[in-house]
């Protein structure tokens, strides 16, 4: 038999593969399934050396086991996952550099109000705050310096909603 001209078609995984088949090198006992690890201290090699995790809040084999997947979900390098939502708005506001900018709302959760009124401008960042469900306001107001549009919609307390989409502007 003769064959000539096959081309071979790699098809990617759906997302129900992805999320059946992925490695588990966390759990020393590989389960199938990925255990809840809901301790909050680990047993350490001895008193003077420390294994991978040792307190829940700073490392999880669980949270890096939703990281890896949530990351090859994406095609990412890596996917952060943590243990409260302001953890996880301070380490993105974070991100902002001294002299940037963030664009945000006027109408915003108590915690992120303070964190981007009274935290974030000691770092050197600039915060703009608007009215997020005024797209014009919105693309006015972003700059070459702003670096994080920063969106709660609805808002918190007044229920104000952004119309969040992608819009070009010249």
């Amino acid at each position: 038999m003769i064959v000539v001209g096959v081309d071979i078609v790699e098809k990617e995984p759906s997302v129900s593969t992805i999320l059946l088949n992925f490695e588990n090198k966390f759990d020393p006992f590989h389960a199938l399934s990925t255990p809840l690890y809901q301790t909050a201290t680990f047993k350490q090699p001895s008193a003077t050396e420390n294994g991978p995790y040792d307190y829940t809040r700073s490392g999880n084999p669980t949270r890096d086991v939703l990281e890896s997947l949530l990351a090859k979900l994406d095609k990412a390098d890596r996917a952060f996952c943590f243990t409260s939502g302001m953890a996880a708005l301070a380490a993105v506001a974070h991100l902002v550099g001294t002299g940037e900018e963030i664009v945000a709302g006027d109408d915003m959760y108590g915690g992120s109000d303070r964190l981007l009124s009274q935290v974030i401008p000691k770092t050197g960042v600039v915060v703009k705050r608007i009215n997020t469900s005024d797209l014009d306001e919105v693309a006015s107001t972003i700059g070459p310096w702003t670096k994080l549009l920063w969106l709660e919609s609805p808002t918190n307390p007044r229920q104000q909603i952004s119309d969040i989409r992608v819009r070009h502007v010249n």
